[in-house]
């Protein structure tokens, strides 16, 4: 599968009154789960999805054990794992105790190796859909379709799907998180959305303990 690219404009800098620059930003088709990967990786070899997924998890203890002890870690083909730390400003190091320094993130370098690699990935021009003139309830009819046979949406599919534009799909989808029909989920720069859950139905009458036997 060939990566898909989109031209961006670089955030203006305040007062620079230089011109508009663009730069290119991957469109991913989609986020791939940790469920998905063990499940092809298991198809590609005797593994079961039971070993990769101790093993995974096994990984992921010790990774987090090995960094909240201070070490940095490398994972062969990936890259570095390390702990950057946050606290107050201060002139002399003797203002500050060790109970005001904590935790701030985790840092990852990638290596050598995997630059290398992708040095060489295909790239192609994200192609705006054709703008059509589908009505709302056609629009909706399409969405939940496509949602039957998909867990989400994103706004990149639900372009292709009803044939709009970038800003018309993300208004659209946030009037259907708002009447109820979707809910929006992922996070900032892969944001999803999902069909709402049927509220569960209650039974047609309900029996009082209290009042059994009676």
């Amino acid at each position: 599968m060939t990566a898909i690219y989109k031209m961006e404009q670089n955030p203006p800098k305040k007062g620079s009154g230089k011109k508009v620059v663009l730069h290119p930003r991957i469109i991913p088709w989609d986020t791939v789960s940790t469920d998905r990967l063990i499940e092809e990786a298991s198809s590609r070899s005797t593994y079961t999805s039971g070993d990769l997924k101790g093993a995974v998890r096994l990984l992921s203890d010790m990774l987090k054990e090995k960094l909240r002890d201070g070490y940095n870690v490398y994972l062969d083909g990936i890259g570095y794992f390390s702990v950057s730390l946050k606290s107050r400003p201060v002139g002399d190091k003797k203002e500050l105790r060790s109970e005001s320094v904590h935790f701030k993130n985790v840092n990852f370098r990638c290596c050598a190796g995997l630059k290398h690699e992708l040095k060489t990935m295909p790239v192609e021009r994200y192609k705006e859909p054709k703008v059509t003139d589908f009505s709302q309830e056609e629009k909706e009819s399409r969405l939940l379709r496509y949602l039957e046979r998909h867990a989400y949406i994103t706004t990149l599919a639900y372009q292709g799907l009803n044939g709009c534009t970038q800003y018309l799909a993300r208004k659209e989808l946030k009037q259907f998180v708002a009447d109820g029909i979707l809910v929006e989920d992922g996070t900032r720069r892969m944001c999803i959305y999902v069909k709402r859950p049927e509220p569960a139905e209650l039974p047609d009458s309900l029996v009082v303990d209290s009042n059994m036997g009676r």
